[in-house]
């Protein structure tokens, strides 16, 4: 009975913890692909957890009931299919991270999410050959069987493919806190591979929702790291991340560092004329040229908005890719401009080159300086 007792309060503790989560992540969501798939995911892991809650509650208070047995395998048909289909929404997240740093090699989002049908499958075929898991009619005791290992290699597999395109998304990252975040999240696998391994230690030992409570703990502390370096308007960072990453790539760069300073020309001008929301609008189309501008050079340079209709871009790499780079965001600002956008929308880039001695502070105002040249220059 106090075995009993100890297994439910583990299953509790499991559950209040991806409940705050799941809150946490509600209250603050943007509705973002990424954040919409991590809501799935807590969900479904909590209605997992909940299942073996019961199975435990049942074995306490239903002990020696003629519907204890029915009762049992319910539950647990529900707890594996539901483990199943949070597995799949967290390999969404995962792909749609991957997506977010503009991925030029994406996969297909059934390609990620189809396969969980099968240990789904694998449950209701167990309602019949009972080879994934068996309740004994005698005792109610549950006992694993041997496609319960089929079905967790299943779940590893489907994992650790989306774990690989992390871990080449997060080498591509220049921004360590991105990277940081990348590299978190292709951490689930591991707590997939070790909750497998515990299992063999026995059936009474909660190890599964263990790991994956803490897995989706660390997903969702380095989700809101995140979020703290991240431009609510424009999806870039922000000039408090960009001071610290200037300083951090100062120190650790490996080759030739540019800074491109970049303002909205006349931006005033669209925000009397039409309005504080279209020149939100602006901005936002701006920073997703930014993006699309950035995606084929070999070193993903780091956007930040400086403040206002300021942004600037991060460039480790040579003069040349510098100047692709301008020559990029020029040709996508005007072949991508909105059709129903009633006026031009220009850039001036200034472009300085770190040497040797300066600060972030210096790099910033050599860039600053140069922009506002160009942008007189156009006056």
């Amino acid at each position: 009975m106090l075995s009993k007792i100890l297994y439910a309060e583990i299953y509790l503790i499991c559950i209040a913890v991806v409940g705050m989560l799941l809150y946490w992540t509600v209250k603050r969501s943007n509705r973002s692909v990424s954040e919409r798939w991590m809501i799935a995911q807590f969900a479904f892991f909590m209605i997992s957890f909940a299942a073996n809650l019961l199975v435990a509650l049942a074995n306490i208070f239903l002990e020696n009931s003629a519907v204890l047995v029915y009762t049992l395998k319910a539950l647990k048909s529900l707890y594996f299919i539901t483990m199943a289909l949070g597995v799949a929404c967290w390999c969404g997240y995962g792909e749609a991270e991957v997506r977010n740093e503009k991925s030029k090699k994406r996969l297909p989002m059934w390609v990620i999410t189809l396969p969980s049908f099968i240990p789904v499958g694998m449950v209701v075929l167990n309602l019949f050959t009972q080879n994934l898991f068996f309740i004994d009619p005698l005792d109610g005791s549950y006992h694993r069987r041997q496609m319960f290992h089929v079905y967790m290699l299943f779940l590893f597999v489907m994992t650790f493919v989306v774990c690989v395109r992390l871990l080449i998304a997060a080498d591509k990252q220049m921004d360590p806190v991105k990277k940081n975040h990348l590299r978190i999240t292709s951490i689930f696998p591991l707590c997939i591979l070790a909750a497998w391994m515990g299992c063999f230690a026995g059936e009474s030992v909660p190890v599964i929702c263990v790991s994956i409570m803490f897995a989706l703990l660390g997903t969702f502390m380095a989700a809101n790291g995140l979020q703290v370096s991240v431009d609510k308007l424009t999806q870039v960072n922000n000039r408090q991340n960009l001071i610290s990453f200037l300083n951090y790539r100062i120190i650790n760069h490996t080759e030739k560092v540019f800074l491109l300073m970049i303002d909205v020309d006349y931006f005033k001008k669209i925000n009397d004329t039409y309005g504080h929301l279209e020149g939100d609008r602006a901005l936002v189309f701006v920073a997703s040229t930014l993006k699309k501008a950035c995606v084929n050079l070999k070193k993903r340079p780091y956007i930040a908005r400086y403040g206002g209709d300021e942004f600037t871009i991060v460039l480790e790499g040579n003069r040349h890719e510098a100047a692709e780079l301008v020559n990029n965001i020029r040709t996508l600002l005007k072949q991508d401009k909105p059709e129903d956008t009633a006026y031009e929308i220009t850039l001036s880039i200034g472009v300085t080159e770190y040497e040797s001695g300066m600060t972030a502070k210096d790099l910033i105002a050599s860039a600053d300086e140069k922009m506002y040249a160009i942008k007189e220059t156009r006056r």
